[in-house]
């Protein structure tokens, strides 16, 4: 008897159709519970926003209280009330990321997906900056993703659920700017956070956590607009820089909710087939994809 293909091709395009799920559930994260570090301002709050509008109950974390004064009322006039709740933690502290998941599960009664936008920098020269700043920047951004990645992935594993973890990278880990560089720290450790949720996914995927990065290019938060140079330079280094800080010239500035956007959808089970993937979001930044040439004058002279 010969084997017909026809009959086995059309077998299995039917278990297509069974099993394709509606794709407006592919879009959607509704009872789901979400947790976003960093949530109180920028991009974090963009993120929490969306994920608010999608459907899920979140959980807002910050170190800074006069940020939440801000951000819960207009997130809560937006509809959400019943959704969003304020937890105040330092991400460094791996006690205080311990009770934010408690406090997280508790609230809500689980935890489902984790966004780890936290993070801070400031601007000094490799030449001039102070150890002490180094220091800071790769322990809120490298240290206090890994305790929000380590307990989050604890609760997920004991609960058997199968979550999702996105961490907030950027392009400058292969991409310096602005003209003349002034953050290795906060390169470094976006660099490291790409690794650090490579290795995470692939001891978790066993568990069905999936873990990927989004690395958005240049755009304007409240934290970019109010970085400053170190303080633990001298005040004619600062105004070096920014004078050279002047020079830098992007193409366009990107809104933030378009890479909002794109990891809100790395939390919905569009992203289910991905892991360990950086979605880079930068508007074809990194490839030099440009609208227009801006004018560059050359400094120094």
């Amino acid at each position: 008897m010969e084997f017909d293909s026809s009959s086995a091709n059309a077998a299995m395009m039917k278990d297509y159709l069974v099993s394709a799920r509606p794709i407006t559930d592919m879009f959607s994260v509704s009872g789901k519970v979400a947790l976003v570090t960093g949530g109180t301002s920028g991009l974090g709050f963009n993120i929490a926003l969306r994920l608010l509008q999608g459907g899920a109950k979140v959980v807002v974390s910050s170190h800074m209280d006069k940020e939440a004064e801000i951000a819960i009322p207009l997130l809560e006039e937006a509809g959400c009330k019943d959704s969003v709740r304020f937890f105040k933690a330092d991400v460094t502290d791996e006690d205080n990321v311990k009770a934010l998941v408690k406090f997280t599960a508790d609230a809500f009664g689980s935890l489902d997906i984790f966004v780890s936008s936290a993070a801070v920098w400031n601007y000094a020269h490799i030449y001039d900056m102070p150890e002490s700043d180094f220091r800071r920047v790769i322990d809120v951004n490298i240290t206090g993703t890994f305790l929000g990645i380590k307990h989050v992935s604890k609760y997920m594993i004991e609960h058997e659920i199968q979550g999702k973890i996105t961490v907030i990278s950027s392009n400058v880990a292969w991409m310096p700017y602005p003209i003349f560089g002034g953050y290795p720290h906060y390169a470094a450790s976006k660099g490291g956070l790409v690794s650090l949720a490579i290795e995470s996914a692939k001891e978790l995927k066993r568990f069905g956590i999936m873990v990927n990065t989004v690395a958005p290019g240049a755009m304007v938060t409240p934290g970019s607009s109010n970085t400053l140079c170190s303080e633990g330079i001298t005040e004619e280094q600062a105004d070096e820089f920014y004078d050279e800080l002047a020079v830098w010239q992007t193409d366009s500035i990107q809104p933030v909710d378009n890479i909002a956007i794109v990891a809100y959808a790395m939390c919905t089970p569009m992203s289910d087939g991905m892991t360990g993937e950086c979605v880079v979001a930068d508007g074809g930044m990194s490839h030099n994809i440009v609208k227009f040439q801006p004018e560059i004058m050359q400094y120094p002279e």
